[in-house]
């Protein structure tokens, strides 16, 4: 491990703001961090110059445009898929993961709410305010709920986006997504979010 200057130190530390705002490069800089290696090392690592790297950092959603070299060096650098790096950059985001219907979107979402207040077990904990949230913030908890019922009705780890996405790029779509593809849904006709 190299030593790190006092400045690096200060420089590693992500601002709050970014921090919270751009995934991908507070990743990043903690890891660098833990391995005891600088911004300019994590650059090199990354291939591109500190500068470069220092942009991002002020304009956090630069990144999700980056070269794809960029996302499969930091999955290296991370040790995860490059799936789960542009995810973090922003390069692919929730709403490309809901599934076509006939219904817009704020329909379906305005509906599966509907459905989640309903829950026996989830229902008295949603709050009146998040029928007022943003789009963004309501395909979220959607997602994290529909997450969440996948894991305990199969009891895996919960990354049933990512099986999906493994699936289809090997051309194993699962069976009932096609046949769903097929037929225009209704409204409340199953989650946004089917695999």
């Amino acid at each position: 491990m190299n030593q790190m200057t006092r400045q690096d130190d200060q420089v590693t530390q992500p601002s709050r703001k970014n921090d919270f705002e751009q995934p991908l490069i507070r990743a990043l800089i903690s890891h660098a961090h833990r391995r005891g290696e600088s911004l300019a090392e994590l650059s090199k690592h990354l291939g591109v110059t500190y500068e470069r790297f220092s942009q991002w950092r002020r304009t956090p959603s630069a990144i999700a445009n980056a070269n794809e070299s960029v996302f499969i060096n930091a999955a290296q650098y991370l040790g995860v898929p490059i799936i789960l790096v542009m995810v973090m950059a922003k390069r692919i985001e929730l709403h490309q993961f809901v599934w076509p219907a006939a219904a817009t979107l704020e329909e379906r979402v305005s509906q599966q709410l509907d459905d989640l207040r309903q829950d026996p077990f989830l229902g008295g904990f949603v709050p009146r305010e998040l029928a007022d949230s943003p789009l963004a913030v309501q395909l979220f908890v959607l997602f994290l709920h529909h997450q969440l019922g996948h894991q305990a009705v199969h009891g895996d780890c919960g990354n049933r986006w990512l099986s999906t996405l493994e699936q289809a790029a090997a051309g194993g779509m699962p069976l009932r997504a096609q046949s769903d593809m097929t037929h225009k849904p209704t409204v409340g006709s199953g989650s946004i979010f089917r695999s």
